[in-house]
């Protein structure tokens, strides 16, 4: 088990860090609801986690385009046929 300030650290820089990737995924046109599903997470030994979840397919790609690209745009998302 790790000591409580050390958890409580970890825990505020998880939390501090996926406030702002929510803020972020917001800004790239992903609706609130979808960003809410970013969740700080602590592991036993203490390592502080942002994790993403899954998201519908249109955010992600929405999430994709807005992240710098050195190489091929990403298509836009279209139904199956």
């Amino acid at each position: 088990m790790i000591p409580m300030d050390q958890y409580k650290s970890a825990r505020a820089e998880a939390e501090h860090t996926t406030a702002l990737l929510r803020a972020a995924l917001q800004r790239a046109g992903l609706p609130a609801h979808e960003a809410a599903r970013v969740r700080a997470l602590v592991t036993g030994k203490g390592r502080a986690y942002a994790e993403i979840g899954a998201l519908p397919i249109d955010s992600a790609v929405k999430l994709l385009n807005a992240l710098p690209s050195e190489s091929v745009p990403v298509p836009s998302c279209s139904p199956p046929r």
